[in-house]
């Protein structure tokens, strides 16, 4: 079973069979070196492009090795306290950093909506006249320049397209995503956000902040910058540059983006923990829910900056639908009926959203991002895209928009948002209301202020109208999910929920139902209750989305409708179809692994999943061999083995004890099974070289392993191998990053020298180049240093995870998914022998269910 070099270990050939060529291993060649199986070097390497590495890594969460374990004792109590502390203040300055993002994205937005706005009033306005066609015209060209922006920024790093949910989901879940966390992509979120939304197109800014927190979070805890030119602005602090440590902040920062999002910093957390992370901790809560708090903050403390009112911090986020009357919250038990109803319709309705973007995404990666030019295609559909939204939304509102009269009761907070557009020019509607067109005064204010309209506005939406938007928001909205622009889902998706429940309310109104006890709901409410159930309809959130929609309500007495009607929604949508952030996870074929393993998985066994055969190494190689594997395969970890041999060991004057047994390493001594790699051999014993290399290929004939032998001859010490097909032991597992690193730094010994001779490297030495490590083409190496001889197991992991082949699959991924590992051995409990390895690709649903279908089928056959 095949896997990609992003799992770090896979089902190729043994570094035997990679290097080893058609060489008979049982004869005895002087010539053959010791340490290079491949002999003179002619076998061919592979050249980079020919290798195929899987475009998903895996997140290194064990860490352990003897530099670590230095460091650790070097730790004293205050040591622990300082860190503990830095924890609490980098969160803190996190939070603070995603509010100010936050604001600056969405004042700049403001900006650029007042001038495209202002400029369709001055050449057509409702009291002045003017040329619909030239209104239209000005409208295309700022809506099409700012969508070109944003899709040419998106192009050049795609990573920052759609929302970035899905990439910190699975980054938290242990996939580390090519260039995910970069300051090249935050700054094409934010920038691209801007356009995209300044754009007309029906899409949010709340989920890119949730991609903006997360980078922030990834940036700020490393305390270093990796831009070449500001590589001075970095602090000498290495506590915390690990993927372990970094994960935690980056789960902090993504709760903060929703915090500063909808000003909900409860929310927040319950989001990052419901929604995004995949573990968690007690104290992880705390320092979010300050993080959350701290982003909170900062964005209410500049929003109140730009009204001069510093002091007046009490507005809630981006998002803010203002308070809703205690009047119009109430609700009475009879009206459960209806909130669930509701929660059933939400569910259909988002189980089709989230259909009908599938087939639009699937047919995206097939005819547009496959083909040649595909940039060039992906930025004309952008373009496409927002001609068509902006000329069916300013049609819409001028052909099928109804105008109806301003009611008298109208909140002054709401009249300035009100739009006249394509209505009779009876006065200004701000001293002297008169109509509105209730379609342009949706479709051409923020979608914010759309949702904030329906929260609030009764009267002011026809029946037919309500029905039009919600149809032509459901399809524009579809169709623009994936596109190569920076796409939030939140705020498309409440507004369309809230035009369904609107909708749902009307129809009550029209058949004058309101006035009968389970009905009697205010058409707020009906809006607030469609928004909840839509959007969990689509993402599948409960306990954090009822949170989230009472903190950016401000009423609790919302609680029990919202979640009564979310979680309905929920159940009913995954009758039909997964989650939206799901379902994107599965078309990128991300390795996400999910809570729990698929049903029916007792059958399987670890012996049916892992990978097998293997490469790997041994604890002394050649420097030239190790190029060669690095060069030849594109794995990011190996196991480390040595030959399970039988022959008696020596314990005397003569003998030296092997390395692997040195105190260090004695949790690596596996109980009933002995060592014999290295073993010095007195060269005064009566046994001829001749006669001792015989004996020694005769005892591993059928085993492939190195014996290392330790002679003098003429004062002059060598090495020497012997080779035979024999069953390895695991000894512990090093990663590529970590060989690349001893090579860069020259960690190696001569040949005539003892492995002790070799220079040893600290932690910060062997983290310094984190999370970069370079690769094995940027090393290049003399003669000389190739002929050289590395030891690895300090620096290797001598204890990682280990289960028997006998495991049931159930067990297995519950380890593996539970202590967050990058690879799992599979051992012989009895011998010792390493059978082979799992890694996160064999665990993948999809895969366990494919093996569980042809497990079936052979027992039927």
């Amino acid at each position: 079973m095949a896997v990609s070099a992003a799992s770090g270990l896979s089902s190729v050939d043994s570094v035997h069979s990679h290097v080893q060529g058609t060489r008979d291993v049982h004869s005895w060649d002087q010539s053959v070196d010791p340490y290079d199986p491949s002999g003179d070097g002619s076998r061919p390497v592979r050249s980079k492009k020919d290798l195929k590495p899987h475009e998903y890594d895996s997140l290194d969460y064990e860490m352990y090795n003897y530099p670590y374990q230095q460091m650790i004792r070097s730790y004293h109590k205050m040591t622990y306290c300082h860190i503990t502390l830095m924890r609490w203040f980098l969160v803190g300055v996190i939070g603070c950093f995603t509010g100010l993002v936050a604001f600056a994205v969405n004042y700049s937005m403001e900006k650029l909506l007042l001038l495209k706005l202002g400029q369709l009033n001055n050449v057509y306005n409702p009291l002045s006249g003017g040329s619909v066609a030239y209104g239209l015209l000005v409208l295309l060209g700022f809506n099409s320049l700012f969508a070109l922006i944003s899709a040419g920024l998106v192009v050049l790093e795609p990573v920052a397209s759609g929302s970035g949910v899905t990439e910190i989901k699975c980054y938290l879940n242990g996939v580390k995503i090519p260039h995910v966390m970069r300051i090249s992509g935050l700054l094409v979120k934010m920038f691209g956000v801007l356009f995209s939304v300044s754009a007309g197109l029906l899409v949010g800014q709340e989920g890119p902040l949730v991609y903006i927190g997360a980078v922030i979070g990834a940036g700020i805890s490393q305390l270093q910058s990796l831009v070449p030119g500001l590589k001075r602005l970095s602090i000498p602090y290495p506590y915390f540059r690990s993927d372990r440590e970094k994960r935690d902040f980056v789960s902090c920062g993504a709760a903060a983006g929703v915090a500063a999002a909808f000003g909900a910093p409860i929310g927040g957390t319950l989001f990052s923990l419901e929604e995004s992370s995949s573990f968690w901790n007690q104290s992880l809560s705390w320092r979010t829910l300050f993080c959350c708090f701290s982003a909170t903050f900062t964005f209410n403390f500049f929003m109140a900056g730009k009204e001069s009112l510093w002091l007046m911090v009490g507005n809630s986020g981006i998002v803010n639908f203002g308070q809703i009357d205690i009047k119009d919250a109430n609700w009475t038990p009879s009206n459960l009926l209806v909130f669930g109803a509701m929660g059933v319709g939400g569910g259909m309705l988002g189980a089709i959203f989230n259909c009908l973007n599938t087939r639009v995404v699937i047919h995206r990666m097939k005819y547009l991002q496959r083909r040649n030019g595909s940039k060039l295609w992906r930025i004309i559909e952008v373009l496409l895209v927002t001609m068509v939204t902006t000329v069916v939304i300013f049609s819409s509102g001028m052909i099928l928009g109804t105008c109806l009269p301003v009611n008298n009761g109208t909140n002054v907070l709401y009249t300035n948002n009100l739009n006249q557009l394509f209505c009779p020019a009876m006065g200004n509607i701000v001293s002297d209301p008169s109509y509105l067109n209730d379609i342009t005064t949706l479709f051409l204010n923020s979608q914010e202020v759309a949702v904030k309209l329906l929260f609030h506005l009764r009267y002011c939406f026809s029946l037919q109208s309500l029905g039009i938007m919600l149809i032509l928001s459901f399809l524009l909205v579809c169709w623009t999910l994936g596109s190569a622009i920076p796409s939030g889902l939140f705020i498309p998706c409440i507004f369309i929920g809230a035009l369904y429940g609107r909708f749902i309310s009307s129809i009550f109104e029209w058949g004058y139902l309101p006035s009968i006890g389970p009905f009697s709901i205010s058409a707020g409410t009906y809006s607030v209750i469609g928004a909840a159930s839509f959007l969990s309809g689509v993402m599948r959130m409960t306990i954090s989305l009822t949170i989230i929609m009472i903190e950016a309500t401000r009423q609790i007495s919302y609680g029990i409708p919202i979640l009564i009607a979310v979680s309905i929604a929920k159940l009913v949508g995954d009758f039909f179809n997964k989650g939206i952030y799901e379902i994107q996870i599965n078309l990128k074929k991300t390795p996400f692994l999910e809570w729990e393993s698929p049903g029916q998985m007792e059958r399987l066994l670890a012996s049916d999943v892992m990978s097998s055969p293997l490469s790997y190494i041994h604890p002394i190689t050649r420097v030239k061999s190790i190029v060669a594997l690095l060069k030849s395969t594109t794995f990011s970890a190996f196991p480390v083995v040595t030959p399970i041999l039988e022959l008696p060991k020596v314990y005397d004057n003569n003998s030296i004890i092997p390395r692997l047994y040195d105190p260090r390493w004695q949790s690596l001594e596996r109980e009933g099974h002995q060592e014999h790699s290295i073993q010095y051999k007195d060269p005064r014993r009566h046994t001829s070289p001749q006669n001792e290399k015989t004996s020694l290929l005769a005892s591993a004939k059928h085993s492939y392993s190195l014996a290392f032998q330790k002679k003098q001859e003429d004062d002059i010490w060598s090495w020497v191998q012997v080779t035979s097909k024999k069953p390895m032991a695991l000894r512990g597992v090093i990663l590529r990053s970590q060989l690349i690193t001893l090579l860069k730094r020259k960690v190696f010994f001569y040949e005539a020298n003892q492995p002790e001779t070799q220079p040893r490297l600290t932690h910060d030495q062997m983290n310094a180049d984190y999370p970069r490590f370079g690769s094995i083409s940027d090393i290049h190496l003399n003669t000389a240093e190739r002929k050289m001889l590395l030891d690895v197991t300090l620096y290797m992991n001598p204890c990682p995870y280990t289960i028997s082949g006998l495991a049931p699959l159930p067990q297995v991924f519950n380890l593996f998914r539970t202590m967050g590992l990058r690879h799992l051995p599979v051992v012989d409990t009895t011998s010792g022998k390493l059978l082979g390895i799992i890694t996160r690709h064999d665990l993948c649903h999809e895969n366990l269910q494919h093996l569980f279908k042809t497990k079936n089928a052979d027992h039927a056959l």
